[in-house]
């Protein structure tokens, strides 16, 4: 996990020091995102691919993988793999319409539930940053052209927690040039020095060929 850790990183530092970035405006980066989302959420059949790792002290503690095959808006196949310390746990989720889903922990063996199987969401209150920045960087991957745009916030210290550091958030999305993600990387961590304590990596493949999503039997 520590070569993970650091092959994402170097990942970071790279897309932010090979080639020049221009500083954008807040409406141009919100506006750009917007169609991402919206023409990469169209673009059935679809894979997302979702690793978040938790860190503390430099350490990767916990590993969240979410693996999710998209056919339609309704009909999809999740799977989740969490590993924390040496263990490693798999559940998995079929979805074949509204309020038709179906739970696993071992692919065999299915429950059927009217919710996500996923269990309960973390909801944050909005939280002002003191301040924001914007860019988008064009490079050539592999022989493609694609546009890096990049979110860097800074939060005052949170003072019910009584701490005084300051919060540090960055999203590097990578763009195509149909306008679709690719990959959006969010960082986020404390400054002076500053200290990640969660990397998150989505990853798109879009007009994917999966198997089609079905009810268990």
């Amino acid at each position: 996990m520590k070569l993970a850790l650091s092959l994402i990183t170097s990942f970071l530092f790279i897309i932010a020091s090979s080639a020049q970035s221009r500083t954008i405006s807040k409406d141009e980066y919100e506006k750009v995102l917007e169609f991402a989302v919206e023409k990469t959420n169209e673009a059935y059949p679809v894979i997302l691919k979702v690793t978040t790792r938790f860190i503390e002290n430099g350490k990767i503690v916990r590993m969240v993988t979410d693996i999710r095959e998209n056919e339609s808006m309704l009909q999809r196949r999740i799977k989740r793999t969490i590993v924390s310390g040496r263990r490693k746990t798999n559940t998995y989720q079929v979805s074949v319409g509204f309020g038709k889903v179906f739970c696993s922990d071992d692919g065999v063996s299915w429950k059927p539930s009217q919710y996500e199987c996923s269990g309960p969401v973390s909801i944050y209150g909005r939280r002002d940053a003191e301040r924001t920045e914007y860019s988008v960087t064009v490079k050539s991957v592999k022989g493609r052209r694609v546009k890096i745009y990049r979110e860097y916030s800074v939060f005052a210290p949170w003072e019910w927690e009584g701490s005084k550091k300051k919060d540090f958030r960055e999203a590097v999305s990578t763009i195509d040039s149909r306008g679709f993600f690719t990959t959006v990387v969010d960082t986020e961590g404390t400054l002076d020095p500053r200290t990640v304590t969660l990397i998150r990596k989505q990853s798109w493949v879009t007009k994917a060929k999966i198997k089609p999503v079905v009810p268990p039997t």
